[in-house]
């Protein structure tokens, strides 16, 4: 029995009534693996340990930011410790190459609507919840950053030519550097909002909806900024201050982060063994604007 049909067999163990017309499997993902039935219903596995134990925070926490979004985010109609499931959110991850592909006004209209997203999930009462909620699964603070650079400078710089060694190096240390740089009030963030995370309607030009919660928590909203100046590009980024316009003051932050992304998939490369970490975020922008 391969992979697919193990899952179908728990699937159909959980569900004895389900009636599976079709079955695919994306395992792409790090953390797991996503099973998809009748183009309809999303069932999601943890792939190892860690990620069992994030899957019923990541419930608690969809189900707390479903209130305060207008974006789509899953909804979840079965939970236990090895599977979620959720109806599914339709369209295609919004790459880079599809947003130059659209003319002004739908990439202005792209950019409000996760303008807006980010806003509202950053402005979620974090105080007021009937749970702990945790700190989000990115570095957070100075510390964080000093332990993260010792370890890239231990197991990834032998691995790097001299120059970008000496990049990486003046990066990490003029922003280490100055403590107060990491000094943030934390919000809820998403953690991850790649375009993997992000849905795409090619019909309406539109985004569905946002998906994957298993990096949420508290944070530094700069981190959310990053993610988005990385994938798609400063220029893009700058289309969200008429909905957003706080964003300005988590830029220096945010511009740091994105330099440090390719380095820290390279150390969780190295330490793997697992060669997807080198290759999973190609085509990415690299367009920030450091003087702006």
């Amino acid at each position: 029995m391969n992979k697919l049909d193990t899952y179908e067999q728990r699937i159909r163990d959980i569900f004895p009534e389900i009636s599976i017309e079709n079955i695919s499997i994306n395992d792409e993902g790090f953390n797991d693996d996503i099973i998809i039935v009748n183009e309809t219903l999303i069932f999601c596995f943890p792939k190892h340990e860690h990620a069992v134990s994030k899957l019923d925070i990541e419930v608690k926490l969809i189900e707390l930011i479903r209130n305060y979004v207008t974006l789509d985010i899953p909804k979840i109609f079965y939970k236990s410790r090895e599977v979620i499931a959720y109806f599914m959110i339709h369209g295609v991850t919004l790459r880079r190459d599809i947003l130059i592909g659209l003319d002004q006004g739908k990439n202005q209209l792209i950019a409000e609507q996760l303008a807006t997203f980010l806003k509202e999930l950053h402005s979620v009462p974090i105080h007021n919840s009937d749970f702990d909620i945790p700190i989000a699964d990115v570095p957070s603070k100075y510390n964080d950053w000093v332990e993260l650079y010792d370890r890239i400078e231990s197991e990834v710089f032998p691995h790097l030519m001299l120059h970008t060694r000496e990049w990486a190096k003046s990066h990490f240390e003029s922003f280490l550097d100055t403590k107060s740089n990491f000094e943030y009030e934390p919000k809820l963030i998403h953690g991850d909002i790649g375009p993997y995370h992000i849905l795409f309607d090619r019909q309406k030009n539109c985004i569905n909806g946002v998906i994957d919660f298993g990096s949420a928590g508290l944070g530094d909203p700069a981190m959310d900024i990053a993610t988005i100046i990385h994938s798609y590009g400063e220029s893009f980024l700058s289309r969200f201050s008429t909905v957003y316009p706080e964003i300005s003051s988590y830029l220096k932050r945010a511009r740091f982060y994105a330099e440090t992304f390719e380095l820290q998939w390279a150390l969780s490369g190295i330490n793997s063994q697992d060669i997807t970490w080198f290759l999973g975020h190609l085509g990415s922008a690299k367009d920030i604007k450091y003087h702006a």
